[in-house]
């Protein structure tokens, strides 16, 4: 009895996590939604009421049919009104004492209509080069649809009247007349006018006025309700803290004998764990856990096999730069002891040259191996047509090509590629390919370069038909310190050849891979994809 009393508790313990976990889940969720759905419903509201417009007045459909003018005012925002005249010019209703004594019936003749004709002002000069304004009345064809000028009239810059037929009656406008011509009520209101007949058939003229939306008066209304936002993102803290409080208290029961395990592993390298003292939630972590530990393991033994191999390349560098300098000692030795005959001076000299190069180019290129391998190390990049650099370099190195009884086919794209990319370092990597192509292939080896462009990518292909890479080699051809003529790399036996030819290809964020197997004709088959520049 009492190992199954103990077992259902345990039960009792994952389910009520999992429950809580869910619960927060949850209430957390509800909080944000309810928040957002408020904060976006009023957000809404306010941006639709700030700037008000003349359908909003027409939805009340049934009370302007039966001048029912009160109801529609209750429902408008505050920053509107409308005044409404009959035919005979009196007022029917003004939702505003400011309407009623700034608008009058004789204004309306010079407001624009809503579903009606409308007025357009234009500066202009006149035939003696004076200003003036033109006035055109312009209404819409139902039959056509196409616009139609049904009256114009010019005025002087004192709002004279100076010809046209509009405003027969009228010798000028007032400035305010002319303002509402041009639809603007005051320096941030607008206004526009209804024509329509009630349910008695009786005429009616509802002239609207509400404000002007300017990036100013947006800006304005928006500042005010971002500032809901702000008081969100305050109580979304406050729920944060909360949750981040109970999960925490939740949390570290449960992953109690967790911990406990880690900290052993730090103390004595062994990872257990009781399986049956953590909820099942966290069974799978404590096995992901175990895995990563095996995993770090493998990564440790793989960096001490890299750091062993960078003893032993430190080593053959050692011997192969022991072998020139040797020789370098024993001839110097020799002439600073008169021991060379007079006729072997110049071949002496010659070999003490030649070695002491030798051992220059494998300083160089673990140097420069070296010093592009550090995270600090950026490219001198500058603006350059990739397709003319990689045929100048090609044409420089086509003589060297052919006097070793080999051929090459190029195919470069003719149009200009635009790149940015050091030309030091592209150099370098197309001279250790072709390198590569020259050193460890018969002769009369054919070697394929082509340049292409393809989307946003520029494909430069380094190919040949020569004997290969052998496969138990090609899956590491560009890890650093292989050595060996069946490697294929350049640098003189450093084994760094290729391994500088990917670190040149990354630095301009490009990707190169061996192609395995490689297309016909070819045997071996390098592709670098390279970002072109814009794309």
């Amino acid at each position: 009895m009492t190992i199954k009393k103990r077992e259902f508790k345990e039960k009792k313990i994952q389910k009520s996590f999992v429950f809580t976990c869910v619960l927060h889940f949850l209430v957390y969720s509800l909080i944000l939604l309810v928040l957002y759905l408020g904060i976006s419903t009023y957000i809404q509201y306010r941006l639709t009421t700030a700037f008000p417009t003349i359908n909003d007045v027409l939805v009340y459909e049934d009370a302007l049919e039966s001048d029912d003018f009160s109801k529609v005012s209750l429902k408008l925002p505050r920053v509107s009104g409308f005044i409404v005249f009959d035919n005979d010019g009196r007022t029917v209703f003004s939702s505003d004492r400011d309407l009623s004594e700034n608008i009058h019936a004789d204004n309306v003749e010079v407001i624009s209509s809503f579903a009606g004709a409308y007025y357009s002002v234009y500066e202009k000069t006149d035939i003696n080069g004076d200003p003036c304004y033109y006035i055109s009345l312009t209404t819409q064809d139902d039959s056509t649809n196409m616009l139609r000028i049904i009256g114009s009239c010019t005025l002087d810059t004192d709002l004279n009247i100076l010809s046209g037929d509009l405003f027969p009656e009228r010798t000028a406008l007032s400035q305010q007349e002319f303002e509402m011509l041009q639809g603007i009520y005051s320096h941030n209101m607008s206004i526009e006018k209804y024509e329509y007949t009630n349910g008695n058939k009786e005429y009616r003229v509802l002239v609207f006025v509400a404000p002007q939306m300017t990036a100013q008066a947006y800006d304005k209304v928006m500042n005010r309700t971002n500032g809901l936002w702000f008081m969100a993102i305050l109580v979304i803290g406050l729920v944060i803290l909360l949750e981040a409080f109970l999960f925490t208290r939740k949390i570290r029961r449960s992953i109690r004998p967790l911990n406990q395990a880690i900290t052993g592993y730090a103390q004595n390298a062994v990872f257990e764990v009781d399986r049956q003292a953590i909820p099942r939630e966290f069974q799978p972590m404590a096995d992901n856990f175990s895995h990563l530990l095996d995993q770090l393991a493998e990564v440790q033994k793989e960096k001490d096999e890299i750091y062993r191999e960078r003893q032993r390349m430190i080593t053959d560098i050692s011997h192969d730069l022991k072998t020139p300098l040797t020789v370098i000692q024993g001839y110097a030795k020799a002439f600073m002891e008169d021991m060379i005959p007079e006729d072997k001076k110049e071949k002496y000299l010659t070999a003490i040259y030649n070695r002491s190069v030798l051992a220059t180019q494998l300083i160089d290129t673990l140097f420069e191996y070296m010093r592009m391998e550090h995270p600090g190390y950026r490219p001198d990049l500058e603006k350059m047509d990739l397709s003319k650099f990689i045929t100048e370099i090609l044409a420089e190195k086509y003589s060297e090509i052919e006097s070793s009884h080999f051929q090459m086919e190029v195919d470069i794209q003719a149009s200009k590629i635009p790149f940015k990319g050091d030309k030091k370092l592209l150099r370098r990597l197309m001279e250790n390919l072709l390198g590569n192509a020259l050193k460890y292939n018969p002769e009369g080896t054919t070697i394929y370069v082509r340049l292409e462009v393809k989307n946003t990518e520029a494909i430069l292909t380094v190919a040949d038909n020569g004997a290969g890479i052998p496969q138990d080699i090609a899956g590491q051809v560009f890890a650093p310190f292989i050595t060996g003529s069946t490697a294929r790399t350049s640098g003189d036996g450093t084994g760094l050849g290729l391994a500088i030819v990917r670190q040149i290809t990354e630095l301009h964020s490009g990707k190169i891979s061996l192609v395995l197997p490689p297309q016909k004709p070819y045997a071996t088959q390098f592709v670098m994809h390279f970002p072109i520049s814009g794309s």
